[in-house]
């Protein structure tokens, strides 16, 4: 029987300890099932879900001042990414800038009232998720799983 390049050189799954395969995979799959379900919720306030990580993101960080480089080293994006996001948030009038008190070269993100009342309705969703997500993991389960996943982050940093 013949194997392919693929087969040979790119195996999606990969022996652990144990003796069972792992597959990887299974990873990009679940992260593009949550990140459509969170992008289909999110639709329905006129944001995309990375949109409201960076609303979430100033709102949990209100009391400081935050400018663009906080929001990437703090949701780890990149800073076109960040550009581009903050430039649509302040297109639907979340967000507005005004110079830092501290240096006035930077510029600090803050809130408008329209996307603070909207954190409310963000977080709901975002639990409503999380239960669906979860569903059918305990608590231990839940804080196995979140170890094991800041394990391999930590692994491929």
């Amino acid at each position: 029987m013949t194997r392919s390049f693929f087969s040979d050189k790119i195996s999606r799954k990969r022996l652990n300890k144990v003796g069972d395969y792992m597959d990887i995979m299974e990873f990009k799959i679940l992260n593009t099932a949550i990140e459509r379900i969170l992008n289909q919720e999110m639709a329905e306030l006129d944001i995309t879900y990375t949109q409201a990580t960076v609303i979430g993101y100033l709102s949990m960080h209100k009391e400081l001042e935050i400018c663009q480089k906080d929001i990437e080293i703090g949701l780890g994006l990149t800073h076109p990414t960040v550009s581009s996001i903050l430039h649509r948030l302040e297109e639907k009038n979340l967000i507005y800038t005004t110079p830092l008190f501290s240096d006035r070269r930077y510029k600090k993100i803050v809130l408008t009232n329209k996307s603070e009342k909207m954190t409310i309705a963000i977080k709901e969703k975002i639990e409503k998720i999380s239960s669906r997500v979860f569903q059918g993991l305990d608590a231990q389960q839940q804080t196995q799983l979140g170890n094991m996943i800041a394990q391999i982050i930590k692994n491929i940093k």
